[in-house]
């Protein structure tokens, strides 16, 4: 959670939140299936929209976040590009939406799902 103090009160924004700016902002991303983390059984398992936070990590400290995300990726994009623009769109939705500096995002690309 993180908490900025001024002389007219506090404001406490909770990793929740943060999580779900991450999920949103990943979701308007060309190539993305979904969130994904590998459960304990190897099996990669997919999160939809409804499960926002899900598959995201936010490590907080005094001078900003990290945001650990896993996903899922459509076969035939370009990897790269795909990731690349996931942590532009996070790094801006978020220091955008709450002031919070973001100091790194880590992309975890989990799977790759095949349309018949």
């Amino acid at each position: 959670m993180k908490e900025s103090k001024n002389s007219l009160g506090k404001i406490e924004i909770s990793n929740d939140v943060l999580s779900a700016i991450a999920s949103f902002a990943t979701a308007e991303c060309y190539g993305i299936v979904g969130l994904g983390k590998r459960g304990p059984n190897g099996l990669v398992e997919l999160f939809k929209n409804e499960q926002t936070g899900k598959g995201i990590k936010i490590i907080s400290n005094e001078d900003g976040i990290i945001v650990e995300i896993y996903i899922v990726i459509e076969y035939g994009v370009n990897i790269r590009t795909v990731v690349e623009n996931i942590i532009q769109k996070i790094k801006y939705s978020i220091e955008n939406l709450t002031g919070i500096r973001v100091k790194n995002v880590v992309v975890n690309v989990q799977s790759i799902k095949v349309d018949n």
